[in-house]
């Protein structure tokens, strides 16, 4: 049979089946990412547009380990489940995936992550706007950067922080 009458015959599922392990593994991890990141910041953005009447402290935690444990079932039985670059990083360190793999899985939980803030933030537009009148800040009352990260109290210094993120 000619190669141009068999790929036509393939049904459209099947001509979309990615056959590479490490192109099915790639996309796991930036699926596994993206949704952790949806659900989990998903869940901080309510807590903090809603000024804690909507949620607060048990919600941000409950649903930021459910958002985990959503992107470890849907990436697990693919790539592990990885969703971390430190994770990925201690797999390779202790012989449980191959090195060459470590870029491939760092850069699409990059662009996972990059993805799912860009997806959270789109949500969540109009309540971030009308949050603080329209301006993104980093600190204050009206401060929405905490939605998408973390910063350390102002009395922290550099060699306490640095300790505190060295243990966890």
């Amino acid at each position: 049979m000619q190669p141009e009458k068999e790929w036509r015959r393939k049904s459209f599922k099947q001509r979309l089946v990615l056959k590479s392990s490490l192109a099915k593994e790639t996309l796991s991890e930036f699926l596994g990412t993206c949704i952790m990141i949806v659900l989990g910041c998903g869940c901080v953005a309510q807590a903090v547009l809603s000024r804690g009447h909507f949620g607060g402290f048990v919600t941000i935690n409950v649903g930021f380990a459910m958002a985990v444990v959503m992107a470890i079932y849907v990436t697990g039985g693919v790539s592990g489940g990885h969703i971390n670059p430190a994770v990925s990083f201690a797999m390779c360190l202790f012989g449980r995936m191959k090195w060459f793999k470590f870029p491939f899985y760092v850069g699409a939980q990059f662009l996972g992550a990059f993805v799912g803030s860009a997806i959270l933030f789109g949500i969540y537009y109009d309540g971030i706007m009308s949050f603080a009148d329209g301006k993104l800040l980093i600190v204050g009352e009206n401060a929405t950067a905490i939605i998408f990260a973390t910063y350390p109290a102002p009395y922290l210094s550099l060699a306490s922080a640095f300790a505190d993120q060295s243990w966890k």
